[in-house]
């Protein structure tokens, strides 16, 4: 059986390792890799030195703590391009790009970063905000209110448990208010200031449950009311394709 084949102790133990580091928002130093893994200072080293040669972790020179490198990044971006959903919507939130002139992202839940970006597409570099992949985005745009409102119950504690800046958002009467309205209108919108508005939703899976965010934002003066009831209408169908595979 599966479960009683015999493996490699020191690949098993580098995955822990990895585990760790990766698990976290913050880095680790040697010291604290060891203590948390019960590991002597002297065979951490040793494991951290092979992992840095892969590339799968990388130290900080300024703080010379660990952190996830570049090959552990090629490695989940590599299962990310491989998942049918968020190909799909890549390709049609780059079309919605192209059709309306906006910004689009796509993006994925962490339970460490909250919502992450696994896409974006800028339209022509009209409206850069150094938005780049594997952003983390806040429970308070458009985007996290979205994810927060279709997970509240299973994670808001999950989240209040996790060192995660707008935890304390789920307090909010306000904010939970906010949350209600977004599943009543099925999609999330936010004017962040008088220049940019930003409009989100939700795909779900085959049991209802929320997988992906699809979100658009762009100049508030360059989308008017029917463009805007445009989009969401295109980012609704689009969503319903995708709940369908």
């Amino acid at each position: 059986m599966a479960g009683q084949q015999r493996g490699i102790q020191t690949v098993e133990l580098a995955g822990e390792i990895l585990k760790l580091v990766c698990a976290s928002k913050k880095s680790f130093s040697l010291s604290e890799i060891a203590a948390m893994l019960n590991l002597a200072s002297g065979s951490a080293y040793k494991y951290l030195v092979s992992l840095q040669r892969t590339g799968l972790l990388k130290r900080n020179e300024s703080t010379l703590e660990f952190e996830a490198g570049s090959l552990s990044l090629r490695l989940g971006l590599s299962k990310i391009n491989r998942d049918g959903i968020v190909v799909q919507s890549r390709q049609a939130l780059a079309q919605i790009a192209e059709k309306y002139e906006v910004n689009v992202f796509s993006s994925l839940w962490s339970n460490i970063n909250g919502p992450t970006v696994v896409f974006y597409r800028e339209f022509s570099s009209f409206f850069n905000l150094g938005f780049r992949l594997g952003e983390n985005l806040a429970l308070s745009t458009a985007t996290g209110r979205l994810f927060a409102a279709y997970h509240a119950e299973n994670l808001a504690q999950a989240i209040l448990l996790k060192p995660y800046a707008d935890a304390q958002q789920f307090s909010d009467a306000r904010f939970l208010h906010d949350l209600n309205r977004i599943r009543q209108q099925g999609y999330s919108v936010l004017i962040d200031t008088p220049d940019i508005c930003s409009y989100a939703v939700p795909v779900f899976n085959h049991d209802n449950q929320m997988v992906l965010a699809m979100t658009v934002f762009a100049e508030t003066q360059s989308v008017d009311a029917d463009k805007i009831s445009m989009i969401l209408e295109d980012l609704t169908a689009i969503a319903g394709v995708l709940k369908g595979m």
